[in-house]
């Protein structure tokens, strides 16, 4: 029965307002990334997510400053954002899809391969896997040399 009535006094508490929303300081004005950057901490936001937290604090901004914020901080939709390494040596909020680099694949060639024994030092026989380029071309880059005529 205690606990029933623990349960009562819980539940007939009310469970207190959210806190309204605050004007940023004089230096989030003065510096509106850097109080972004500061609110928007994993440790002061905790589990709101960080698209959350950059709308909220962007229309504290956007309230505060009015035209005068930056388009960059203006609210709205913010979707697909990641840190990149910037070319200062830190890092920048980038939203949107990756830019893709276009790179070379691998050179692929077949491969013509050939298991053979081989008699061991200690006595006895490995089977030992001798692969090759089909092209005949020699991967390894080293030295090559030709001994009759040419090889185009």
């Amino acid at each position: 029965m205690g606990h029933a009535i623990l349960l009562v006094l819980m539940l007939s508490q009310d469970v207190p307002p959210s806190p309204p929303a605050l004007d940023p300081p004089a230096w989030a004005l003065a510096d509106p990334y850097g109080w972004e950057r500061a609110e928007c901490s994993p440790l002061v936001r905790k589990d709101a997510t960080l698209e959350a937290c950059q709308v909220r604090v962007r229309t504290q901004l956007s309230a505060a400053l009015g035209d005068a914020l930056l388009a960059d901080l203006r609210p709205g939709v913010i979707q697909d954002c990641r840190q990149v390494p910037s070319d200062t040596g830190g890092y920048q909020v980038q939203c949107g899809a990756p830019p893709r680099a276009s790179r070379a694949g691998p050179d692929l060639d077949e491969q013509i391969c050939d298991t053979r024994p081989r008699a061991q030092a200690q006595g006895g026989v490995a089977w030992v896997e001798d692969c090759r380029p089909a092209s005949g071309r020699s991967q390894d880059g080293g030295l090559s040399l030709r001994l009759f005529g040419d090889d185009d």
